[in-house]
């Protein structure tokens, strides 16, 4: 394959994995790039992920589905599992609904109560409620900003302030419109979802093949449990993943290694316990990577990796309790907090602790067991960050500089 054929097969693979939809009237020149390469994609991810590349005149959506759920891959706009549950349930109204047709705020609202599960241990639908409407008016404007419905005319502050008439109808109405989008939200099932015996069923659902017989389905299903690991998740770990499946992965690693290089242009790295996807060259397709210069955070984990191997602790079993990060970072912050920013250098150590080990957990940096222990992970000690030897402190800017990563 030519270089700038294989640079462009690259770009097209890491736009399908960073967006959920490639749009033809918002990305043009995406939507063409990934129809110019459609058929070396689709054979490459259904092959080595079993996810389907799904078409449409309008856009492109490879169906991302993961090995295993993971509590980072949720949506940071739903709060509550009675969040997810009314947008399911707005999204099943919305299938009966024709693409580009249009309905009322208050038509919703009462199909929603019909939709809406009514067993003892749910809690009971009402419009009454300040909370269910504030969940409702989150869910559309989710719904909006996702491009899955447009707003002809919204008064729905009126509904979140006031609920509804006497007339069962909202005190302020909303139009909205369907847009093609709402069909390809919620994937589809090969058969009914409440067959499937658990989340790990809901998951294999949808692998897909080529129909070739050179290989047995349990191999098939290895391989792409892997892939899709290694896809969409910082850091794919032994114990996570089973000895099975890291054996396979240990063992095909050089043709892995290659396949992923030539499609993706990630490097995969193998160690005795865990393997992840890095980027030597930092592409600016994804947005979502490990350090970013302008997001404090990493600057001070980069900062807890120095000081840890710079330390005498064995790396392999740290194990802290809360108070023990909270902790740390205090001294931390003390001794070389000079240079974060000015918001972490302020935040109560508390908040600093929390916030720091979310971030850590979203990349595979540390685990929370069922005790409140947090479990420091290998993936934490794979980059480091030091002052550089002329950093002078007095001179240090409200950003924070940090630097000497390796």
């Amino acid at each position: 394959m030519e270089d700038k054929s294989r640079e462009e097969l690259r770009e097209a693979a890491q736009l399908l994995l960073e967006h959920r939809w490639v749009l033809r009237r918002e990305m043009p020149e995406a939507y063409f790039l990934v129809r110019k390469h459609e058929k070396k994609l689709r054979e490459f991810f259904r092959d080595k992920c079993g996810w389907p590349l799904l078409v449409n005149t309008r856009f492109y959506k490879l169906e991302k589905i993961p090995a295993e759920p993971r509590s980072f891959m949720g949506f940071p706009e739903m709060q509550s599992v009675g969040d997810y549950t009314l947008l399911c349930c707005v999204m099943a109204f919305l299938e009966e609904q024709d693409v580009d047709g249009q309905f009322l705020l208050g038509d919703l609202c009462e199909a929603l109560l019909s939709f809406y599960p009514q067993e003892d241990a749910v809690e009971q639908l009402s419009w009454e409620s300040y909370n269910w409407r504030k969940s409702l008016i989150r869910i559309m404007r989710f719904l909006l900003d996702k491009g899955i419905l447009r707003a002809v005319e919204d008064e729905s502050e009126a509904f979140l302030a006031k609920g509804m008439t006497a007339e069962g109808n909202p005190e302020g109405e909303a139009l909205y419109e369907v847009t093609v989008l709402a069909r390809s939200f919620l994937r589809s099932y090969p058969k009914d979802i409440k067959s499937y015996e658990d989340v790990r069923a809901l998951c294999g659902a949808a692998m897909v093949s080529d129909g070739s017989e050179q290989e047995s389905e349990g191999v098939r299903e290895r391989r792409q449990r892997i892939y899709r690991s290694l896809l969409l998740e910082p850091v794919f770990y032994q114990q996570e993943a089973g000895a099975a499946d890291f054996s396979y992965l240990r063992n095909q690693y050089k043709r892995l290694r290659g396949e992923l290089e030539e499609v993706i242009d990630m490097d995969l790295e193998l160690y005795r316990d865990a393997a992840m996807l890095v980027s030597h060259d930092r592409n600016a397709w994804f947005q979502d990577i490990f350090p970013v210069r302008m997001k404090g955070f990493h600057d001070v984990i980069l900062h807890i990796s120095h000081a840890l191997r710079a330390s005498e602790k064995d790396l392999k079993h740290l194990v802290w309790s809360v108070q023990e990060m909270e902790t740390f970072l205090s001294n931390l912050r003390a001794a070389i907090g000079h240079g974060w920013t000015k918001e972490l250098r302020e935040l109560g150590g508390e908040k600093l602790t929390q916030m720091i080990l979310e971030e850590m957990k979203g990349w595979g940096m540390a685990q929370q067991d069922e005790n409140g222990l947090i479990h420091l992970m290998p993936a934490l000690f794979r980059l480091s960050g030091a002052y550089p030897t002329d950093y002078q402190p007095e001179k240090a800017k409200a950003g924070g500089k940090s630097g000497g990563g390796e």
